[in-house]
């Protein structure tokens, strides 16, 4: 099987180790991690050479930007034009469908990672624990918590239950200091 990541973060790099294993893996954007695809050849790149491509969870915008651990990388159009008229077309894994990666892919062809439940919350604990890591190490000693959606919160009640006690909660308006 032929595999191509365009794009994505930390968490790619491990899906793209464990599948070179056993498939040929190709990637944009991942320093010595599978066949590296030159930017300067992404013109060129012939999208139905690939059983699957994986986008990065964020998809892509409507400036053919994709993120990667390196940046962010601009696509050109023209590898996903000739799709019409390949005979084959691979599959496309993305996070999120956006206007621009639907304009230029059958929507038929596109799968996302959060149509499915049980995917959303394996996301949202992965977030979760590299954003507690990430506090963990920093040199900062005060972290603001801006967003109080479901990672919000979630990372809310995680950092009162750890011994991390100096943050502040912008919709509670209230400061914790050990």
């Amino acid at each position: 099987m032929n595999i191509l990541f365009l794009g994505g973060d930390k968490r790619y790099e491990y899906m793209i180790e464990a599948l070179s294993k056993k498939h040929f893996v190709s990637s944009i954007g991942f320093d010595n991690l599978g066949n590296n695809i030159n930017e300067s050849n992404l013109k060129s790149l012939n999208l139905a050479d690939f059983d699957i491509v994986l986008f990065p969870i964020t998809g892509i915008n409507d400036k053919m930007e994709i993120k990667t651990l390196k940046g962010t990388v601009v696509l050109p159009e023209e590898p996903f034009y000739r799709l019409k008229y390949a005979k084959s077309c691979p599959i496309f894994f993305t996070g999120l469908k956006t206007n621009k990666l639907l304009e230029l892919i059958p929507a038929s062809q596109i799968l996302s990672f959060l149509d499915y439940e049980e995917v959303k919350e394996i996301n949202d604990e992965l977030s979760i624990k590299g954003t507690l890591d990430y506090i963990k190490n920093m040199k900062n000693d005060v972290v603001c918590i801006l967003g109080y959606g479901k990672l919000g919160k979630e990372l809310y009640w995680r950092l009162l239950d750890s011994r991390y006690k100096n943050f502040y909660n912008f919709k509670t308006k209230r400061t914790y200091i050990s």
